[in-house]
């Protein structure tokens, strides 16, 4: 029987460091599509890109399913429902805030989605944090409103403000995103099939919005150049890398904890945007990353145990199977 435990704590153990590499994999290739974004919005519209990046992904992501006899129905419209959260909404927000703002101020500002999930964790889903986790939560925070607070540099676009609070909804859309992935989607594990019909969902929430804006003012996508539609591209594929790793991961992590790794998102979007971009980061905005690097570590190196399967209770008064099988506490 102890045998038996400990092999169930080690299996807990490894599905736990798996599921936070598939987030970190998720935050990289996030922070790095901030940074395309903004590439390719100095050639196209933002709803032009938005149809790009879902459009192009859904019809991806769903041949790969179906070639791979992975596509089910079954939870379909449960994904796509979803899917009008991020990427559909969210998505919407967030590239025309990037469209108003720079990337590194645009990248850092998603530091501020922890607090909400956060406090949406505690209430849908009654996570607590422990002690280190509020400390990794504080530097993030910081981090978040250093960034919030910079009066920005002559060189950032017009109307960074309004670009940086329409990147605030979108942030706040996602934070709903990973609280309402972690407590309703059951998709056994397959993160291929949640992510195609996500993005299927994402993809048809936003055709309203792009079909409205061609019809009234065209698209520019026929006059983009190599250059345009190569950051276009590159948005798609780390779009769907990103949905891949965060449906694998979020399965297997509390949902406070999945967002804290998503604070890897603001560093490598600043970082590429900086390699990429040339931008020039105010002090502000390289003290908030540091803060948020540093709660990042705080994390990782707090990373619990893995709590022993505890004996089955009335069905009626537990958690979801996906809840039960993970540590309900903060990381």
């Amino acid at each position: 029987m102890a045998s038996c435990e400990a092999q169930a704590g080690v299996g807990a153990g490894i599905r736990m460091r798996s599921g936070e590499l598939s987030i970190l994999l998720a935050a990289a290739a996030y922070g790095l599509s901030t940074t395309l974004s903004v590439a390719a919005l100095h050639a196209v519209r933002p709803l032009d890109l938005l149809a790009v990046e879902l459009a192009g992904a859904a019809v991806v992501l769903l041949g790969a399913a179906v070639v791979t006899g992975r596509l089910r129905r079954r939870g379909a419209l449960r994904q796509m429902l979803l899917g009008a959260l991020v990427p559909g909404l969210g998505y919407l927000l967030g590239d025309f805030g990037l469209d108003r703002t720079s990337a590194s101020n645009g990248s850092l500002l998603l530091a501020a989605e922890p607090l909400l999930t956060v406090l949406l964790a505690v209430v849908a889903l009654h996570e607590r944090p422990d002690r280190r986790a509020v400390v990794a939560l504080a530097f993030g925070l910081a981090g978040g409103a250093l960034v919030a607070l910079d009066p920005g540099s002559p060189g950032q676009p017009a109307g960074t403000t309004t670009g940086n609070l329409l990147v605030l909804a979108g942030v706040a859309v996602g934070s709903v995103f990973v609280v309402a992935t972690r407590r309703y989607s059951d998709d056994d594990g397959d993160a291929l099939n949640a992510s195609a019909w996500q993005t299927t969902g994402g993809a048809v929430t936003a055709t309203p919005f792009v079909a409205v804006a061609w019809a009234s003012g065209g698209s520019q996508l026929t006059t983009a150049d190599a250059a345009g539609w190569a950051a276009c591209a590159g948005v798609l594929l780390c779009g769907a890398v990103a949905g891949i790793a965060f449906n694998r991961g979020i399965g297997q992590l509390p949902a406070a904890r999945a967002s804290q790794l998503l604070n890897l998102t603001p560093v490598i979007g600043t970082l590429s945007a900086v390699t990429l971009l040339g931008e020039h980061p105010t002090m502000p905005q390289i003290a908030g990353g540091v803060a948020i690097i540093v709660g990042l570590t705080l994390l990782l190196r707090g990373a619990p145990a893995p709590a022993r399967q505890q004996p089955a209770a009335d069905p009626a008064v537990t958690e979801p199977a996906a809840l039960a099988q993970v540590p309900t506490s903060w990381p």
